[in-house]
Formats: structure tokens, C-alpha cells, sequence
């Protein structure tokens, strides 16, 4: 129950218990709700109802990321019990899972993670908006996106997250403007959104053209910009090099920042590793997530993979993982990394011919004898195996430019340095006799 006073509206809560919880976790919401939808400042208090006893009741509390308005419909516009419903089901989209608190920071995703956690904190500001962040498969964009929308609802620093794929923001249109043909109806999913999440945005690019899913984008990429709601993007390469891709589009991110999130090195491997035997409960030896941060150099979810695999093994065979149990089950795995042409095998063998670390050739140093071992790495991996170019580049924590600018520097340097070119023949020599 609740009265209208002038400009305060006035809830009555059952118990000191409900009052003390509405009053700290719904209030500023509530009064933000209530005077963006009634075009003037409302108040809103929280007193104890005299007619109910101060009986302690049972309040169920809302997850992180889903804000719920706790309101009695007589008192509530149809308007704003639809607004409210619409904030409840967007925020449902997203992965509760996916915060910064479970995200492993390391040397190839530290700007990335810390401007989305500035751009969490403060939605819509002009120094990021829109973030791209681009990476290849299993790197984090994803993870890094939904954190964004996690720690924006729970510290309601917005109060509307959505988030889409490009694909599903495609069907959408065509199910709701193009055969419903009710264009106000799709406007409405990304109204009143103070940030805006979008997946996988490469969809946007390709030959097929789709110029009704640009333009709308176009529109909802404008509206949202100049009323300075954040926007937030994610690609599996820089959109410029993606054929096609819509030059309208192009120019909104171009007035963002764009963040790169590289293939995680060692240390940064083993620390995924690490927490995911935690969270999973699995006791497994130190030495044995070195095996797989060692092995498995591609992205995290190819370490999950491993992981889960050598986890479930012990879980039907019981006991304690321990080295010689992973060498077992990745026995065969391990046996093809070492004799096949795979590209961290390929990697090792040129940095042995340089004298040099492996780690150096993944770094961002610009040494010249690294960038030449790194440069013949790259021509040797696209030659020896079938990886794209944009996986090679993953690998070494580059993007897809530089390694079409590699893979020219090194055939030039094979065609006219003869040491260089022995390096070449002899890593060649090896993995395809």
C-alpha cells in the first residue's frame, strides 16, 4: 500500500525488516524509475504500515544482476509496470556467471579489463563509448561484455542493460519490423537502454548485403550516442579488415576505443587453471596445470576443455589427479603436439634456432632479432599448418594486419639473408620431411 503527497510517494512496508531493505536497496531506483516515466522529480519514502505488526519476514533477495521494483500495481502506470518488466527480462540475458571477480587478469587482457571496468562504473562517459574489444575465440570478450552489464546493474550504475548478438539483433528485425511490420515495437527493446551490449559484430560485415540490419543499427548506434548511453562492441578482428563491413558503422566506432585482448601467456593460463580446480572442487597438483598451461597455448576455453576432461576422468575413476594420470589421458594429445606441425610446436622450434625464449617471441617487444624470429614463426605456422591468419596472429598476440605484414617481411628477409634462410629450410626440413 502507498499515498501520493504532492511530489512523495509514500510505501507502506509490513515490517522494519522490509522497510530497512527497500530503503537501502530499491529507493534510488524506484525514485529514478518513477521521475524518468512521470517527467517530474518524485520522492519516494518507505514507512512501517500502522495497521501490520513488526513480525520479521522473509525477503528474497534479488540476484546481482536482475533489480527488482517492488511496487503495488494500483499505484504503478500500465506504462511503467511494462518499463519495469522490460528492465527484468534484459537483464535476464545476461550470464550471472560472468563478473570482473571470476575474470583472470593478465599482461594480454589488462587494458581491456580495465576500461570496461571504468566504462561499468561510469556508463555513457566520452572517453569510451562505444568499447570494441576485439579477440579471437575464447579469449574473453564475452566474459569481459557480461561483466560490464553484471557490475552496471548491481551497483546500479544503469538501469537498463541490453544485451544481443548481431545475429539475434538481425532476427529480431525481421521478425518484429520486416513480417509483424511494427517497427516501433523493435525501437522499443532498445529504448530507455543506458547500456547497450553487442556480441560478435563481424556478423555486420560479409558479402551478403544487409542493409536494412545496418541501417537499423546505424539508428539505434546514433540514438543511443547522443543521448550518452554506453555502448559496448565486440569483433573477432578489427572491423577494418572484415570485407563489407558497413562504413556508417565503422565511423561510430572510431569514435570509441578499441581494446585488444591477446592469447593469455603461460602465467596467465595457469592462473585460469588454477581457479577453475577451485571453483570445481577438483584437487589437482601444481605440476599437472603446468602440463596443461604448457600444452594448451591456444585460448581459455580450450583450457577448460582440457581441464574438464582430465576432471571427469578422475571423477569415474576416482582419486587424486596427479601428473602421470594427465600424461595418460592426454597421452595421445601430447604425442601429436610433439611430432605434428602445430603452431606452438613450430614457435619452439624457431625460437631454439634464435637462441631465444619462446615468451619473448609472444611479448610486445620490437627487438629486431625477436621480431625476425617472431616474422619466420608466423610464415612457417601459415605454410606448415591450415591456421587463418587471424589464429596465427591470436597466437602470438597480434592482430591481422601485422601478420600479413609479417608473413611479406619474412619472405623478403628467406629470398635475400642466407642465414635467415637456413633457419627457414631447417624448421621446415623438420616438420615436413
Amino acid at each position: 500500500m502507498g499515498e501520493w503527497n504532492d511530489d512523495t510517494l509514500t510505501l507502506l512496508a509490513p515490517n522494519s525488516v522490509a522497510k530497512d531493505f527497500v530503503h537501502l536497496h530499491h529507493r534510488p531506483l524506484l525514485e529514478k524509475t518513477l521521475t524518468q516515466e512521470l517527467g517530474a522529480r518524485v520522492r519516494v519514502m518507505i514507512a512501517l504500515d500502522p495497521l501490520a505488526g513488526d513480525e520479521p519476514a522473509r525477503l528474497a533477495s534479488p540476484t546481482p544482476h536482475q533489480p527488482i521494483l517492488h511496487t503495488s500495481s494500483h499505484l504503478v502506470s500500465p506504462k511503467l509496470e511494462l518499463a519495469a518488466e522490460s528492465v527484468r527480462k534484459e537483464a535476464a540475458r545476461l550470464v550471472p556467471r560472468m563478473t570482473f571477480d571470476n575474470f583472470v587478469e593478465g599482461e594480454c587482457n589488462r587494458l581491456p579489463l580495465a576500461v570496461a571496468r571504468q566504462v561499468a562504473e561510469h556508463p555513457g562517459g566520452p572517453r569510451a563509448n562505444p568499447l570494441l574489444l576485439i579477440g579471437g575465440t575464447g579469449l574473453g570478450k564475452t566474459h569481459l561484455m557480461n561483466s560490464v552489464g553484471n557490475f552496471a546493474l548491481s551497483r546500479e550504475t544503469a538501469r537498463k542493460v541490453v544485451y544481443r548478438t548481431s545475429e539475434e539483433f538481425a532476427r529480431e528485425y525481421l521478425e518484429i519490423a520486416v513480417q509483424k511490420h511494427d517497427l516501433k515495437a523493435f525501437h522499443r527493446i532498445y529504448q530507455n537502454a543506458d547500456v547497450l551490449l553487442l556480441d560478435d559484430i563481424q556478423f555486420f560485415g560479409g558479402e551478403v548485403d544487409k542493409p536494412r540490419f545496418r541501417s537499423e543499427m546505424v539508428y539505434v548506434l546514433s540514438t543511443l550516442q547522443a543521448a550518452r548511453k554506453q555502448i559496448v562492441l565486440t569483433c573477432d578482428r578489427p572491423p577494418q579488415e572484415i570485407q563489407y563491413f558497413d562504413r556508417q558503422i565503422l565511423r561510430h566506432i572510431e569514435s570509441g576505443f578499441v581494446a585488444d585482448l591477446g592469447a593469455p601467456d603461460h602465467e596467465t593460463r595457469l592462473a585460469i587453471l588454477q581457479r577453475k580446480a577451485i571453483e570445481g572442487g577438483w584437487n589437482i597438483t601444481r605440476d599437472v596445470l603446468e602440463l596443461l598451461a604448457e600444452q594448451f597455448t591456444g585460448n581459455v576455453r580450450q583450457l577448460e576443455g582440457a581441464l574438464l576432461k582430465l576432471c571427469a576422468f578422475s571423477d569415474m575413476c576416482g582419486g587424486r589427479v596427479d601428473r602421470s594420470t594427465a600424461e595418460a589421458v592426454f597421452r595421445d594429445v601430447l604425442r601429436n603436439r610433439q611430432n605434428q606441425a602445430s603452431p606452438g610446436a613450430i614457435a619452439q622450434s624457431v625460437a631454439e634456432s634464435f637462441g631465444i625464449d619462446l615468451a619473448l617471441m609472444r611479448s610486445r617487444t620490437r627487438k629486431r632479432p625477436v621480431a625476425i624470429a617472431r616474422q619466420l614463426a608466423m610464415l612457417l605456422i601459415h605454410e606448415l599448418t591450415d591456421n587463418t591468419l587471424h589464429s596465427i596472429g591470436v597466437h602470438f598476440g597480434r592482430d591481422y594486419s601485422t601478420v600479413t605484414h609479417s608473413l611479406e617481411a619474412a619472405r623478403a628477409l628467406v629470398s635475400r639473408d642466407t642465414e635467415i634462410s637456413v633457419k627457414y629450410q631447417t624448421v621446415l626440413t623438420r616438420f615436413r620431411p
